[in-house]
This record gives structure tokens, sequence and C-alpha cells, in this order.
């Protein structure tokens, strides 16, 4: 790799970096979960979830597909690990 393509790959990868920091702080969580049930598109879905009661979150997650129901219940924990100042996955 020539020294212009790691300088580049060293800019991409800080920008994604700052990129997650800040989904992160808006959505007021430690980490973003992935893997079944996690789109991009839908970070205003999880704001509206996390933001919502426990009775409301409870409600939704009876309807969420059994493949997703991981992704969002670690959305929860990622919440739950913010407001108690942790900054990682508990899987890291």
């Amino acid at each position: 790799m020539s020294d212009e393509q790691e300088r580049l790959m060293r800019q991409i990868n800080a920008d994604f970096d700052k990129m997650h920091q800040s989904i992160n702080a808006g959505l007021r969580i430690s980490w973003m979960p992935t893997g079944p049930g996690f789109r991009v598109r839908d970070l205003e879905k999880y704001e509206a979830f996390l933001d919502s009661t426990k009775d409301e979150q409870n409600e939704f997650l009876k309807t969420v597909h059994a493949d997703e129901l991981k992704f969002w219940r670690a959305l929860q924990a990622a919440r739950s690990a913010y407001l108690e100042g942790q900054s990682s996955s508990p899987l890291e």
C-alpha cells in the first residue's frame, strides 16, 4: 500500500469513527449493535423506540421478528449502559 493509500484509509476510518460517535451520542447509547435488525435508514425508529416507555418498548418487542429481537434487546442494553456511564459493549 502506498503512503497516499494508507493516508486515505486512515482518513476514511477517522471519518467513520466521527460519524459513529455522533450517532451514538444522538441516540444516547454506548455502542450501536449490529446484525439482523440493524439498518442505517432506521435511526429515527431506534430513537423513537429508545425514547418510549418500558411498557411501550415491551409491546413493540412483541411485534418484531424473532431474528431481530436480539438487536432490539441489545439496543436497550446500549441505552442502559449509556445511562450508567459505561462506554462499550459487554460483548467486546
